[in-house]
């Protein structure tokens, strides 16, 4: 591989975390990187920071919703870029930049090998009508018709994949951490329970319902803290003293505080394969997660925690877990030994790099023609399964 280009309007939570770990280990092998990204509200201003020093970073305007003229715009200089960069491999990130990546490298790199992860699929999404989630599902099947591989970031992602974009080229590969760098959670003597979820204010991850559930669960001996909230973001009527919140801290800060649970909670109304959730399990902590794509996927329902159908649900498996420091302490261990060796950003990597450089390969020995190419399509879909 001569180049990687990594491409993303969605600058920032798991998908930046994900970025850093990805780029910086290419780097770090030697692979030249670039990425073209937007900027966002929960983009760090030290994001460059985040990045090896050999990481070639490279602001590109995108924005999250649909607009032919802006949309246009970005398209035209993401094909700029492109040329400028001459890449061999093209991993675009997040639903924007899936639909305009894909397009921008039809007419750039046309010999680039593209992957797409969508990082949670936006025709998922419950904070839009109906309407919109078919508009979105329809932009997702035209850009998937422009080539490249989708690579779901879990088995629940790549079964909607799968079923509802028809989707030529699938495959999976889970979200991974490094490892070494998570805190493993703090046995603490004192007799206080301490109950947490991490990020921010939005519908996504339905805090409300997290304060719902300390509403009904808090007392002298359990505490329920939001990391990453803060309390002017507290739905209306939240009692006084239910839930504490960090407000915004860094992430080095927020695995400090995780660190200090007893219990995760992950009250999301849809996923891709949340990374704060992963941290969790991998210091120890059991979770209580709802049932949607990507949180089910984490959790080993009744192993490493308990995933749950509903807010009445949760309170009920958190009430257990509250209760019974035995169990607390059986499925913490049991999360951290699983999830260490499952998500190690050291497997993830190889697995990628495994699938850059096999694609390349492929791409060298010859162009494929059409027939060839339908040969192909049908043996990845049959062999999706091994990855």
């Amino acid at each position: 591989m001569k180049e990687i280009v990594h491409i993303t309007e969605a600058f920032g939570g798991g998908v930046l975390s994900m970025l850093t770990q990805l780029s910086n280990r290419a780097a770090a092998a030697g692979v030249g990187v670039t990425i073209l990204h937007s900027i966002r509200q929960e983009t760090p201003n030290n994001f460059a920071k985040l990045f090896h020093p050999a990481v070639k970073l490279t602001y590109v305007s995108m924005f999250r919703e649909v607009s032919v003229k802006n949309d246009l715009s970005s398209l035209r200089n993401l094909v700029r870029k492109l040329k400028e960069c001459d890449p061999s491999v093209i991993h675009l990130h997040s639903s924007k930049a899936g639909v305009l990546g894909r397009a921008a490298a039809r007419i750039a790199a046309p010999r680039a090998r593209v992957f797409y992860s969508p990082h949670g699929l936006a025709f998922l999404r419950r904070d839009v009508s109906p309407v919109k989630q078919f508009a979105y599902l329809s932009f997702e099947r035209i850009a998937a018709r422009l080539g490249g591989t989708i690579v779901a970031c879990s088995d629940s992602e790549l079964s909607e994949i799968e079923t509802k974009m028809h989707a030529r080229r699938a495959r999976m590969i889970e979200n991974g951490v490094n490892v070494p760098e998570i805190p493993p959670r703090i046995d603490r003597s004192a007799s206080d329970i301490v109950v947490g979820m991490s990020g921010r204010a939005m519908f996504q991850k339905n805090h409300e319902a997290f304060v719902k559930l300390a509403t009904e669960l808090h007392d002298a001996s359990v505490r329920f803290l939001w990391i990453g909230g803060n309390v002017s973001e507290l739905p209306a009527g939240t009692p006084n003293g239910a839930v504490s919140c960090s407000g915004w801290v860094t992430r080095d800060r927020a695995l400090e505080l995780t660190s200090g649970l007893d219990i995760y909670v992950q009250t999301s109304r849809w996923e891709g394969m949340p990374v704060a959730l992963i941290e969790a399990q991998v210091a120890g902590i059991p979770a209580v997660v709802t049932d949607v794509v990507g949180n089910r996927d984490v959790v080993q329902h009744g192993v490493t925690g308990f995933v749950a159908s509903s807010v009445d649900e949760m309170a009920k498996y958190l009430a257990l877990l509250r209760d019974d420091p035995t169990l607390r302490t059986r499925m913490g261990a049991e999360a951290r030994a699983s999830a260490s060796k499952r998500f190690s950003m050291d497997a993830i990597f190889r697995q990628w790099l495994s699938m850059y450089e096999l694609d390349a390969v492929r791409q060298a020995r010859a162009p494929l023609d059409a027939n060839a190419k339908a040969d192909e399509i049908a043996y990845e879909t049959s062999s999706d399964s091994q990855f």
